[in-house]
């Protein structure tokens, strides 16, 4: 073989090496297997949505980061404690609604009072005139004992009063001596104030079981310097109050001693 020989052979040795071997695509039929193109497809799109996010771990929260670093801290979000607050609004309105309501409701009635009351102050201050009881009865073996006293004044001064001493037998009482004991000091009293106009009178009764002495005294008119110069005729019927002498006063000290006291005014 001569070297010409040689040469072509190997020539055709290296082209046959050279040579790509041609593959033929696969035809797919997208009729035949549309699913199992977009499954395909689908997959390949997460895949590379998954390989970019895992490329870069940390881009989602630097932006987050970098985002929430720029925005001023007067306009960032407060979280919960504005919806809290936010929450708390309509039901303090409410509550507020019904308050109101109830209010403007109850409004007469309220006036009502708040009237009752002025008027009941202002009765407690008004000096007024009337009349005012005050009783008490005492007993004993013999004979039970009720004093009555009347007052009459104006503007809170008395003016004038009335005492009436009522002595009764108990219902075991044989001796009338006491009654009649009483009875006697009253006439002497009643025949000293008809002979003298001092602003005082007497009456006096007497029966089988009750004597009855009847004290008057018009304080205008009451000569206390003749009552002192004449002390005998007037034991036990001294009188204890003057002119103008404050009522109120008057009744606290007969309520401490006992007394049951009603006034009537007018």
């Amino acid at each position: 073989m001569n070297n010409n020989d040689t040469n072509q052979k190997n020539n055709t040795n290296n082209t046959t090496q050279e040579t790509p071997t041609v593959i033929k695509p696969q035809v797919v039929n997208i009729e035949q297997q549309p699913q199992e193109v977009e499954q395909v497809k689908t997959t390949d799109t997460n895949t590379s949505n998954n390989t970019t996010v895992n490329n870069n771990p940390n881009s989602n929260s630097t932006a987050n980061n970098t985002t929430t670093n720029n925005i001023p801290t007067s306009v960032q979000p407060e979280g919960n404690k504005d919806k809290s607050t936010k929450k708390g609004y309509p039901v303090f309105l409410i509550v507020l609604m019904i308050l109101l309501f109830a209010f403007v409701f109850f409004l007469p009635n309220i006036t009502d009072l708040v009237n009752e009351y002025k008027s009941q102050k202002e009765n407690e201050n008004a000096l007024k005139s009337g009349k005012m009881v005050c009783t008490i009865s005492n007993s004993s073996d013999t004979t039970n004992l009720t004093y009555s006293l009347e007052f009459d004044y104006t503007k809170y001064k008395l003016k004038k009063s009335q005492i009436t001493t009522t002595s009764r037998l108990s219902d075991t009482a044989i001796d009338t001596s006491p009654l009649t004991e009483r009875q006697d000091s009253c006439l002497l009293l009643k025949e000293v104030l008809d002979s003298n106009d001092i602003g005082m009178s007497a009456s006096c009764s007497v029966s089988a079981t009750v004597q009855t002495t009847i004290q008057q005294i018009d304080y205008k008119k009451l000569d206390l310097d003749f009552i002192s110069d004449n002390i005998a005729e007037f034991e036990g019927f001294y009188p204890e109050y003057e002119l103008n002498q404050n009522v109120r006063a008057i009744e606290k000290s007969l309520t401490n001693s006992g007394y049951k006291c009603q006034k009537t005014e007018k």
